[in-house]
């Protein structure tokens, strides 16, 4: 199994999760062509994709998750909540399947274990992959870190984790204050401290790559994530990069 961050940010997040007989999509949150663009940049052809997997209705994540299963003719996976809140065509265009945290099901050769996570819309989930027995996390857009947060990442091979913003920057940022509180809040985003921090609690002698990502354009500098990514992982074999929100990152082996 292999994954590639197609692109993370507060302007659209999507993932590759892909075996030589199936293909997922985690999150569809830039326009179809967008994202069209972005698979073939990487030699990956966007027929060849099994379906999408939605973790939440806000507009970063599903933007364009209805034009591509209709063009590709593409189940789209997503709760109940995330379905009331998505586009209307998504909900009537025949492709969408509805699904309920901790209740796993396959696509292929690919087994997708949904649960819940902390976050301001109804019924927001993350995903645990698994094929051939490894397993790849997605897990962003939470607003603290829950036990089964540590649970699934002490499960992972590879994690792609939220560290979304510099708690100064965000504090002294342009941002409203309200804004700024919801961002910070339960039901908001990780700061990059918050990232560190549940990384180290999972521990886990099976992680072996981390991906940092959703990093806030205004509130988050890559050289803080680097900096925390170093400190936590100096002298350990875990490999770390951080997601462009412009362009895909690496096809990681899982």
């Amino acid at each position: 199994m292999k994954l590639c961050v197609l692109g993370s940010g507060s302007e659209g997040n999507s993932s590759l999760v892909f075996t030589e007989s199936s293909a997922l999509l985690v999150d569809a949150g830039f326009a179809a062509k967008t994202i069209e663009t972005r698979l073939e940049s990487i030699q990956f052809d966007p027929a060849r994709l099994s379906a999408i997997l939605v973790s939440h209705a806000h507009s970063d994540h599903i933007r364009g998750a209805e034009v591509l299963s209709r063009r590709y003719s593409l189940p789209v996976y997503m709760t109940a909540g995330t379905a009331e809140n998505g586009p209307v065509k998504l909900r009537g265009n025949g492709h969408a399947r509805i699904i309920a945290a901790d209740e796993s099901f396959t696509v292929g050769d690919i087994t997708v274990l949904p649960f819940a996570i902390p976050h301001d819309i109804s019924e927001p989930v993350a995903f645990l992959l698994e094929s051939g027995g490894r397993r790849a996390l997605q897990i962003t857009d939470i607003g603290y870190v829950t036990v089964s947060i540590i649970e699934k990442l002490r499960q992972a091979h590879l994690a792609v984790v939220e560290s979304n913003h510099d708690e100064e920057l965000l504090g002294i940022g342009p941002y409203p204050w309200h804004l700024k509180d919801r961002i910070a809040g339960r039901g908001g985003h990780i700061s990059n401290d918050e990232c560190v921090e549940m990384l180290k609690q999972a521990g886990g002698n099976g992680l072996r790559q981390v991906v940092f990502a959703h990093l806030s354009k205004t509130n988050n500098r890559e050289e803080l994530v680097r900096l925390g990514a170093e400190s936590l992982y100096a002298d350990t074999p875990v490999k770390f990069e951080i997601a462009s929100q412009n362009m895909p990152g690496k096809i990681l082996e899982v």
